[in-house]
Order: structure tokens, then C-alpha cells, then sequence
């Protein structure tokens, strides 16, 4: 009987060692990976200068636009190649994180929204450079996903489905809907004008994108949803570019300026990467898989 016992239970240790050593190269790895990409990011914003001579708030507005975006761009290209890296040991979701995390080392160097207005810039560009970033982190969520895989607690709408079908997929179409929750989150958050409010606000319009986003499609594999609140703040700025009167300069001085476009176009995408990130992991135990019927 106790040889019986020992049969039974002496796997467990033996399995319970390489699992503890698995996580352990994967969180040394992730560091590394963090620690790559953000000094990438710092090194590119040293080309995006201001006319004040500080790291400038947005690409559009720096003494030298051509540089400073092959710069930025060279580095989240970079950024993106190394974290990939983390997309099969672990998922895609954490490499997009990693991504995110070169757009905030970036955005930290830059200038805020007091510099971009008092340099007298236009927020119609800094709005369609947000859009533009936008457009960026959907192509490497699409990359990042094609590469890491599915994630495995996110069963898919159709086992033969191919990956574009998962991707146009209704209920993953409808799911992008939860950005519009980003607009609320930046009038109720936004307060300050300082840079880690700024990418922490976005963040917090990240988790809450991703949460809705998850329980409206449970079955939808979030990858369009990672773009969705950078997206849906820079046509909210673009809308206020066009239609707000009052100068922007006198706006901030009175503290009338919308918290809308207090946060700059790397705040913006920064914070979209990873709250998305942070909200799928959170979202994790408020789902329910049911079989697909239908009308899935």
C-alpha cells in the first residue's frame, strides 16, 4: 500500500521542478526583454527635439519631423522584433505588454500637453499622429498573434476557422465597440497635466476597453482590441480640434482645456498597449466560455 502511494504521489515533484524553473526563464526573459526595449525607446525620443529644445510632445511638432519619426518608428519596429521574442514561451498578450512598455519609456522623455501648447502646435496633427500610432499597434498585435498563437483560454469561434476569419469575426468586430469607453475614463481621470497621469489615464481606458471588450465576445480573440483606445481618442481630439473655438494656450491657463487632449499621441499609445495588456489578464475569471451556437 505505501509503495502504492509513493507510485502515485512521487511524479508530482518531479514535475513541480521543471515547471518552477520554466517560470523562472520566462520571467528573466520578460525582464530582459522590458529593460531592451525601453532603452530603445529612451535612445529614438533623443532625436524627437522641440523648438524649446526639450524632447519634443509629439513627432509632428519637432525642428526635425522627418528624424524624429524614422527614429521613433526604427524603434518600435526594433521594440516589436525583440518582443516577439516572448510571444510563444509565453503569449502574445505579455509580448504586447513588452511593446507597450517602449512606448511609455519613450513617452516619459518627451513634453506634455503645457509644451505643446505653449509652442503654439496644432492639435489636429498630434490627433492624426495618435490615430497613425493606432494604426501601428493593430499591425503588430495582427504580427504578434500570428506569431504566439491563440491564447489558450480563449476558445476560438471555429476550430478551422482561419486567422483573418478570427480577426473580421462579428462578435469580434462588435467587441471593438468598448473603446468608446476611453472618452469617459479621460474626462473623469485626467485631472493633472503631468506625464505619468497622462500614459496612467490611458492605461486605466485600456483595462476598462479590454474587460467590456472581453465579456461583450468571450470567444474573440482580442487582437484588434489592443488599437482600439488609442483610436477612439485621436478622433475624439480630431473631433475637438475642429470644433473647439477658444485657443488652447488660454484654455490650459484657465483650466478649461478638455482632458481629452491633454494626453500626447505616445502617452496615448503607451497607455492603450498596455492597459489592453493588463485587462485581458485581469478579465481572466470574469468571462464565461459557453459552446458557440448560431448566432456566434
Amino acid at each position: 500500500m505505501q509503495q502504492a502511494a509513493d507510485a502515485t504521489h512521487s511524479p508530482a515533484p518531479q514535475l513541480a521542478a521543471p515547471a518552477a524553473e520554466s517560470s523562472v526563464r520566462r520571467t528573466v526573459l520578460l525582464a530582459v526583454v522590458i529593460i531592451l526595449v525601453a532603452l530603445l525607446g529612451v535612445f529614438a525620443s533623443r532625436f524627437s527635439v522641440s523648438p524649446r529644445g526639450a524632447a519634443s510632445p509629439a513627432l509632428l511638432v519637432a525642428t526635425q519631423p522627418t528624424l524624429a519619426i524614422i527614429a521613433a518608428l526604427a524603434a518600435m519596429i526594433g521594440s516589436l522584433l525583440i518582443a516577439l521574442t516572448l510571444a510563444k514561451p509565453i503569449n502574445a498578450v505579455v509580448s504586447l505588454f513588452a511593446l507597450g512598455c517602449a512606448f511609455a519609456a519613450y513617452a516619459m522623455q518627451t513634453g506634455t500637453i503645457s509644451d505643446f501648447v505653449f509652442l503654439g502646435a496644432s492639435f489636429k496633427l498630434a490627433a492624426l499622429e495618435t490615430i497613425a500610432w493606432s494604426g501601428f499597434i493593430a499591425l503588430a498585435a495582427m504580427i504578434t498573434f500570428r506569431v504566439g498563437g491563440a491564447l489558450l483560454d480563449v476558445p476560438a469561434h471555429d476550430s478551422e476557422g482561419t486567422f483573418t476569419g478570427e480577426i473580421i469575426h462579428k462578435r469580434a468586430l462588435i467587441s471593438l465597440l468598448a473603446g468608446v469607453v476611453a472618452i469617459p475614463v479621460l474626462i473623469f481621470t485626467m485631472i493633472g497635466a503631468s506625464k505619468g497621469q497622462a500614459i496612467g489615464a490611458c492605461a486605466i481606458a485600456g483595462v476598462l476597453t479590454s474587460v467590456i471588450g472581453r465579456m461583450i465576445a468571450p470567444r474573440a480573440q482580442p487582437i484588434l482590441l489592443f488599437a482600439m483606445p488609442a483610436l477612439v481618442i485621436g478622433l475624439a481630439q480630431l473631433a475637438l480640434a475642429f470644433t473647439t473655438t477658444i485657443a488652447p494656450d488660454i484654455a490650459f491657463v484657465n483650466g478649461t482645456l478638455s482632458p481629452i487632449r491633454v494626453p500626447m499621441p505616445m502617452d496615448i499609445a503607451a497607455g492603450s498597449l498596455i492597459g489592453v495588456a493588463i485587462g485581458l489578464g485581469w478579465s481572466k475569471g470574469l468571462v464565461k466560455h459557453e459552446p458557440p451556437s448560431m448566432h456566434d
